[in-house]
Parts: structure tokens; C-alpha cells; sequence
């Protein structure tokens, strides 16, 4: 058994599913183009044949046997060769199998082995012809090649690698244009996740397919050998339904060789060369030039090992591939590689004098890992900029190192605050708890309590309120009533308390005195008042006052592009925009916010968590429940690693609410109970309630999901959310209860946005039985965007048109559900109903629904709060509507089984 076969048992995983990475049925994907290329150009028996050409691991043996292959299945002999470097020093070595007999005369030998590739029965079409790797050919295979392309004898498929020296007589088959040459390039980023989805069978989450992209370049042979290694490991897991991978890869000694023989031998000069680009990742051409010299960069340049970007202001050196830099940093010592980041930060210009935040990070990464003493205060600043960049893991890393190195209370702030962006909350409460107990004056507790009240915040937590409450009056007098305000604004709104949020946000962001929180810094300045933008439009989201937010939301954002401290508070910034323009029906902006969450930077777990979120939610607003379900899944995955419990609640039960919709009642009812039991905000009802009466409602216990929804509603309405209390309303007229009819006209006053009015218009309809009305509805959410309401809306007519004897008006008002239907994969209450067309009543259907569950009678009578003898009454009713005489010819007309 291999080591790979041990590794996968350990893991309590199949050893066939791991063996299968490394098997030769590996997919051809993302080769289409090139087949197509390649069918064309042999597409008659005469046809010359071609030449395909890449980089080694790109898939021209892959693409060239599967065109042999394709080839056979069309009736044509093929035969295959492979030269090699060690047949090189043999004459005819690739055709060896094909030399049947030795003799002084090459020229002899060289026609009795074409006689012999391209023999074929007479009234056969000439053979086809694969020589694998040709650049290796001896000089007399070569020329065996070039007199069957020359003599028009058979259809060949050559491979070659691009960069390598081939003998005379195979470059001139492309050069007299004798065949025609076709560069295969490595998988872009789209095949490369769609290779890997294929092969690992499940999906495979966006990031890591980026990562792995990265990594590989899009080489096939780096690829397999990559995912065999890593999920042998466990690196590359599966999570909340998906693949994840988020550690760093690990160079096994396979893939190191597979690498070692792309780059081939090398001088010493060009391995220095190789080892600095292996830890400085990108470098000045100047700094690289002063440490190793010109003429090895000019070598490593012409072996195609180094890449040069001429494109900014001085030239930048970086390798060719990054697998090179992981393999070097594998094979060189680590004393060889600290002396190389030493020269590197000797060789560099001072770090103090430098405006681009990403070489400054690099050169500090290299500082702390040479034998060079760092300046703390160097070290607090590239955090900075690191946090700014969106990395917070090298922010927490260059803070620490400043804490170690002396930095005092400035680096253990920007410890705080790069642990804060990076999610890891609980360690930043950790160091928090030390500075405060250490603080020296009223303004420094002050200031580090209002600290430890924003990560409480961050964390949905209720111990915010409690420590603003403590630290009051000591803020007052430490003159940060502003700072304060804003804080409590962010608080209150996360605690469901939109109007003291507005007023909170209002007094900090417009009260008199300045905006400080610690040090009198400006940073600090703008990081409260981001707290208070964060506050007013999460209150403003609850408020439907979509105009207020507007106002205010960029200059949130630009506070965050600005200021290191606060830079991943842009994605709650992100979510409750949102949700806001969600909620008031403006899906349109909605979408263009989630657009700029894709442009940010995803090389950590709490931005993937929220870009899932974000665009899961996005794409349930508009009805794509299949993508939305698959980013609520990359979501789950990353929130799975953080410590931030409200992140995980809202994905899950946010899945939860869409598998339920897609009537995946399963799987709904298995993301629900992912939530954490210990999350506050899994009671919060924008989430939970809304999943619970969705999950109920495809049980088809349709009663009890407008039971629910109602009273969330009317739990929106006690705490003044009335844009949620008008989506809570919607469903319930989704779901079938007009009740809100007049409470939504009211809202239509009160409420911003589209949405309000169309569920407005929706609710009397219903309550009236207007089927006109319905359709119009149906029509007005589709406009703005909402398409499984909109087949609610059209199947609630069409049962109303039905009720009239408008026959044809109820089939085109089918005909629009079940078109929404399909594009959604929506499976709701309204479109059963629709579908299953029989008298019943809504109690009736629900009963019966019940029934088919394999509940009995008395069960049925108990979870619906009834006597037996009026279930036995409903079913009885039923009957004798429908023409039955049973309980399961009942349930086999509503199932249509």
C-alpha cells in the first residue's frame, strides 16, 4: 500500500477516491477549442497532421493521445511513440520497436522503420501517427518523422516543448509550413475549477479554486500532483458541503521532482537568483541586480525562470512560476535563505522613505525574518499598510513582532487591530483586557473600553451594552462623548434598536468637539466615526429609510479604504447596504454592491464568509436559488474557521430559508440545525423566524408558517423595523394569508423602495380574490427583479381566475409560474397549489399534506391543536369534493402519485 493510500485511510476517507486523483481517467477539460483546432486539420485521410506545443505539465501528451484516440473510434490505425532523453544517444531510439534490422546504410535503416510506422491493409486510409516529446528525438528519428510528413504517408501529431532545442529536421516541419503548430496553453482560471469540480466530484469552493489557480498556473500535471498531495494530507477538505483549501500547500518530494525537471540544472548563479525571488516573491530589478548580478539574472531570464514586468516605474523581477519559489524554499537551507532577505534589506532603500504599501509589507516580512534588528515603529506602520492591503494575517504577524521588539502601547493597539480584521476576536478582547489593566489615565480606559465595546459589537455580543453602560461616564469625562455615541449607534442597531441607533449616530457623527478615541490620533478619529455610519445604516436598513442611507453609506466606505484600523469593516458595511436596498426592492444597486464585495481581496476566511453571504443573498433576492445555495455554502465553509458565531447563524439559516424554498426539505432542515445554539443572533427573527416558517411551510404545514411569520411581524412592528415587517408580510401573502393588507398600506407611507408598494398591491388582491390584481403583481416583482414572489403572485391567480371560470386567463397565469418556477427551481406552497388544482381547503390541503407524511389522525389532531373528530370532519369534506372514498386516494391526488 502507498504512503497515499495510508494517508487517506488515516483520514477516514475512500482510498479509491484518493487513488483516483493519481489514475489515468483524469477528464479533458477545458480543451475544446484546441480539438476543434486539431479535428479540423485531419479532417481527411490526406490531412499532413500538427504539431502541439507548450510548456512541460500543460496537457500536450493529454491532447495528443486523446486525438489518436478519436482518430481509432473513426476507424484509422494509429500508433504511438515517446522519445526520451536517455533513447537520445540511440539512433532510431523512439522507433526501436520498429527497427527490425541493423546495417551500415542509415538511410536503409531509416526507410525500412517508415515502412514499417506507416505500413497499413491495402484499402485502409494511412495511419495516424503520435510521437510524444519530439524536441528529444536522435537525429535519424527525427528524420524517420520528417520523410513521412514530407512523403505525405501518414497524418502525425507531434508534441513539443516550447523553449527546448529540437533537432533540424522537426522544426522544420513547422517552419516550411510543412504542418501546422498549435501553442497549448495552461487551464485558465474557469477550467481549472471546473477540472477540479469534476474530478473530486462535488463543488469546489471559488477561493480555493483561485488559490489553486495560482499555485498551479493552470498546469495540468502540477495540478494532479498538487491535489493528490494535499488531499492525502487533509489540506484539501470538504466543509459545509464544498471543497476548501486554506493552508499553505506542502511541496511533496514527487511534485518538488516533477518541478526540479521543468527548471532543469542549474549554475550556482542562477540558484541564487532562483533562492531570492524564493523569499522576496517580487523584487526591484535594481535590489535584485545589486544582490546577485546582472549576468545571472540575464541567465535565468533566457532559461525562461524569470519573468521581468516592465510595466511600473522600475522593472520588477519575479520567478516564472510560483511552484519554483515553493520548491527552492524547500531545497535551500534556511541560513542560505535568512542571508539572502538580509542582502535583500541591505540592498533596499530605506523602508521609511517608501509610499508603496505592498513593497513596504514585503520588506518588512523579509526584515523580521533576517538577521537585520527591525525598528518597531517600521513594523507598526507596514501592519498598517498590511491591514489597509487586506492581509490581515501579516498584519498580526508584523504587530506581533513590533510588540516583541519593543513597540509598546502602539503595537499592542495594532496587534488589537489586525487580530480585529482578521476575525480573531476573542485573542484581541485578550489583549485588550492586558493594555486596560496596565492604562495610566482616565482617557486611556476610557478609549480601550470604547475598543473592547466595538469588537463586542463586531461579535454581535450583548456584553457591548454592558460595557458602554460601565464606561459612560468615564468617557464623558475623558471628553469622548462623541467617540461614545458613535459606538452606541453600532450597538443598538445590531441590538434591534433602530431608533435610539439614529439618534445615538446622529449626536456622534454632528455633536460638537472633536472625534478621538485613543492617542488624540486621527485614525482613531475615523474609525468611530466609521462605527457611527456602520450604526445609522444598519438602523436606517430597519427603518426603510433607503434616501439617509445614500447619504451616508460612501462615507463609510471611504473611511474604511482609508483607515488601516477599520479596513475589513467594510464588509458589515457591505452586508446591511445590502440587505437595505434589498429589503426596499432596489435589487438592481443590490446587485452592484455585491459586485464591489467580488473586487476585494478574498485571501481570508472573514472575507470569504461575508462574499458568500453577501452574494447568496443577492442571488435569493432575484430567485437563482441554485447559486445561492452554492455561495451560502463557500460562506459556510469559511465561517466554520472564525470566531465570530452571528456569521455563521446568518449563512445557515440563510440556507436554511433557501433549500426550504427549492423544497429541499432535508437539507434545510440540516443547515438549521448548524446554527450555533449558544449565537444570540440565532433568535434574531430576520433570520431565524423567516427560515423556521419557510422550513414549515414546504412540510406543507402551511398554518403554522404564517403563524410564524405573523409573528415576527408583528415583532417588527414592536421595534419600529418596519422594512422588515414589510418582508415578513410578503411572505406571509406568499404564502397565502391577505391579513396585512391594510398594515401594508399604511407602510406604503412610512417605508422607502419599490417592494412595499407591489406587496401592498399583492395583499388586497389576495384578500379580494382578484386574479387581475394577482397577475399585476406577479409582473411588478419580476420588473424589480423578485422572480420567486412573482410565481407566487402568478399561481395565487391563476387558482383565482380558476375560482371565476376564467379558463384561458387561468392558463396564462400558469404558464407564467411554472416559466418562474423553472428559472428559479422554486418548489413553494403557492406553486403545490397551483399545480395540484383540487377543491380543498387550506386546512384541508394541510391535513392531508400531513397525512402523507404518515402522521395519523390523532397526531395530526394534536400538532394542530384540534379534536380528532374534526380532522376525521376535514378529510371526510374532502372526499366528497374530490370524488374519493380514502385517506390515500386523498393524499395521491394532492402528491399526483
Amino acid at each position: 500500500m502507498t504512503s497515499l493510500q495510508l494517508d487517506a485511510s488515516a483520514a477516514g476517507r475512500s482510498v479509491t477516491q484518493y487513488a483516483d486523483v493519481m489514475g489515468s481517467g483524469w477528464p479533458l477539460t477545458g480543451r475544446a477549442e484546441e480539438l476543434q483546432t486539431i479535428t479540423e486539420s485531419l479532417d481527411t485521410a490526406d490531412a499532413a497532421g500538427i504539431v502541439l506545443a507548450g510548456a512541460a505539465g500543460v496537457g500536450k501528451t493529454r491532447l495528443a493521445r486523446e486525438t489518436l484516440t478519436r482518430a481509432g473510434h473513426r476507424g484509422r490505425d494509429c500508433r504511438f511513440v515517446a522519445a526520451t532523453a536517455s533513447a537520445q544517444s540511440v539512433p532510431l531510439g523512439a522507433f526501436a520497436d520498429y527497427a527490425d534490422r541493423l546495417g551500415p546504410d542509415p538511410l536503409a535503416r531509416v526507410r525500412d522503420v517508415v515502412d514499417a510506422v506507416t505500413q497499413t491493409p491495402r484499402g485502409r486510409p494511412p495511419v495516424v501517427v503520435g510521437v510524444d516529446d519530439a524536441h528529444l528525438l536522435d537525429e535519424q528519428s527525427a528524420l524517420v518523422v520528417h520523410q513521412i510528413v514530407r512523403r505525405h504517408l501518414a497524418t502525425v501529431v507531434l508534441t513539443v516543448r516550447t523553449g527546448e532545442p529540437a533537432p533540424d529536421a522537426i522544426t522544420a516541419l513547422w517552419k516550411d509550413e510543412l504542418l501546422l503548430r498549435l501553442e497549448v496553453q495552461p487551464l485558465s482560471k474557469a477550467e481549472t475549477a471546473a477540472l477540479l469540480e469534476t474530478v473530486l466530484g462535488d463543488l469546489v469552493d471559488s477561493t480555493t479554486a483561485q488559490r489553486v489557480w495560482n499555485y498551479t498556473r493552470g498546469n495540468v500535471l502540477y495540478l494532479r500532483q498538487l491535489l493528490a498531495d494535499e488531499l492525502a494530507s487533509g489540506h484539501f477538505a470538504r466543509r459545509s458541503g464544498i471543497w476548501t483549501w486554506d493552508t499553505h500547500p506542502t511541496v511533496s518530494a514527487t511534485l518538488a521532482e516533477l518541478i526540479d525537471a521543468t527548471m532543469g540544472r542549474q549554475s550556482p548563479h542562477v540558484l541564487d537568483v532562483l533562492d531570492v525571488l524564493a523569499v522576496a516573491d517580487a523584487l526591484e530589478l535594481d535590489v535584485l541586480r545589486a544582490v546577485v548580478g546582472a549576468a545571472a539574472i540575464e541567465e535565468a531570464e533566457t532559461g525562461n525562470l524569470v519573468t521581468l514586468d516592465d510595466g511600473s516605474f522600475k522593472p520588477i523581477a519575479r520567478l516564472a512560476h510560483p511552484t519554483f519559489g515553493e520548491v527552492r524554499r524547500m531545497r535551500a537551507s534556511s541560513l542560505r535563505l535568512r542571508r539572502f532577505r538580509s542582502a535583500i534589506v541591505a540592498a533596499s532603500p530605506p523602508l521609511r522613505s517608501r509610499t508603496d504599501p505592498v513593497q513596504q509589507v514585503r520588506r518588512a516580512a523579509l526584515l523580521i525574518d533576517s538577521d537585520t534588528t527591525p525598528d518597531p515603529q517600521l513594523l507598526i506602520d507596514a501592519a498598517s499598510a498590511a491591514i489597509q492591503l487586506m492581509d490581515p494575517v501579516i498584519a498580526e504577524r508584523l504587530a506581533r513582532h513590533a510588540v516583541e521588539h519593543g513597540g509598546g502601547t502602539p503595537a499592542r493597539v495594532m496587534h488589537i487591530n489586525a487580530l480585529v480584521n482578521g476575525g480573531r476576536l476573542d485573542e484581541a478582547l485578550t489583549v485588550n483586557a492586558d493594555l486596560r489593566a496596565h492604562a495610566s489615565t482616565p482617557h486611556e480606559r476610557a478609549a480601550l473600553g470604547l475598543m473592547r465595546a466595538g469588537i463586542f459589537v463586531r461579535q454581535n455580543a450583548t456584553e457591548a451594552a454592558q460595557e458602554l453602560e460601565r464606561i459612560e461616564g468615564l468617557a464623558a469625562a475623558a471628553g469622548l462623548t462623541q467617540t461614545y455615541n458613535c459606538v452606541t449607534a453600532a450597538a443598538r442597531a445590531f441590538e434591534e434598536d433602530p431608533r435610539s441607533a439614529v439618534d445615538a449616530a446622529i449626536a456622534g457623527l454632528t455633536g460638537p468637539g472633536p472625534l478621538t478615541e485613543f492617542a488624540e490620533s486621527a485614525e482613531s478619529a475615523e474609525s468611530a466615526e466609521f462605527a457611527g455610519v456602520l450604526g445609522l445604516v444598519t438602523a436606517c436598513r430597519d427603518l426603510g429609510r433607503i434616501d439617509t442611507i445614500r447619504g451616508y453609506v460612501e462615507r463609510g466606505y471611504g473611511l474604511a479604504r482609508t483607515c488601516p484600523s477599520i479596513a475589513t469593516s467594510r464588509f458589515p458595511l457591505y452586508l446591511v447596504h445590502h440587505e437595505a436596498l434589498q429589503l426596499a426592492g432596489h435589487l438592481t444597486e443590490a446587485d452592484d454592491v455585491a459586485g464591489r464585495v467580488d473586487e476585494e481581496p478574498m485571501e481570508f476566511a472573514l472575507a470569504v464568509a461575508f462574499r458568500g453571504l453577501i452574494r447568496g443573498c443577492a442571488s435569493a433576492g432575484r430567485g437563482d436559488l441554485v447559486a445561492s445555495n452554492r455561495m451560502f455554502a463557500e460562506a459556510a465553509a469559511a465561517a466554520e474557521t472564525l470566531e465570530i458565531a452571528w456569521i455563521r447563524s446568518s449563512v445557515y439559516l440563510a440556507m436554511a430559508t433557501t433549500l426550504a424554498m427549492a423544497g429541499d426539505r432535508e437539507r434545510s432542515r440540516a443547515a438549521a440545525e448548524n446554527v450555533p445554539p449558544e449565537d444570540p443572533f440565532a433568535q434574531r427573527f430576520e433570520f431565524a423566524e423567516m427560515a423556521h416558517a419557510w422550513l414549515r411551510a414546504s412540510d406543507g404545514l402551511v398554518g403554522e408558517a404564517i403563524a410564524i411569520i405573523g409573528d415576527a411581524a408583528r415583532r417588527a412592528q414592536t421595534l419600529h423595523s418596519p422594512a422588515r415587517e414589510v418582508w415578513c408580510l410578503q411572505t406571509a401573502v406568499q404564502f397565502g394569508d391577505p391579513g396585512g393588507a391594510a398594515r401594508l398600506a399604511e407602510l406604503t407611507t412610512v417605508v422607502q423602495g419599490p417592494r412595499v408598494t407591489v406587496v401592498a398591491a399583492h395583499a388586497a388582491a389576495l384578500r379580494d380574490c382578484d386574479g387581475d390584481g394577482l397577475l399585476a403583481a406577479a409582473r411588478r416583482y419580476e420588473e424589480f427583479g423578485d422572480r420567486i414572489a412573482a410565481g407566487d403572485a402568478a399561481a395565487q391567480a391563476a387558482v383565482a381566475f380558476r375560482d371565476q371560470g376564467r379558463r384561458g386567463a387561468a392558463m396564462t397565469a400558469t404558464a407564467l409560474a411554472r416559466r418562474l418556477a423553472a428559472e428559479t427551481g422554486a418548489d413553494t406552497p403557492a406553486l403545490r397549489a397551483n399545480n395540484s388544482p383540487i377543491p380543498l381547503t387550506p386546512r384541508q390541503r394541510e391535513i392531508i399534506t400531513l397525512a402523507g407524511h404518515g402522521w395519523s389522525n390523532r397526531q395530526i389532531a394534536e400538532h394542530l391543536t384540534m379534536s380528532v373528530r374534526t380532522v376525521e370532519g376535514h378529510l371526510l369534506r374532502a372526499s366528497q369534493r374530490n370524488g374519493v372514498n380514502s385517506r390515500d386516494e386523498l393524499i395521491a391526488l394532492l402528491t399526483g402519485t
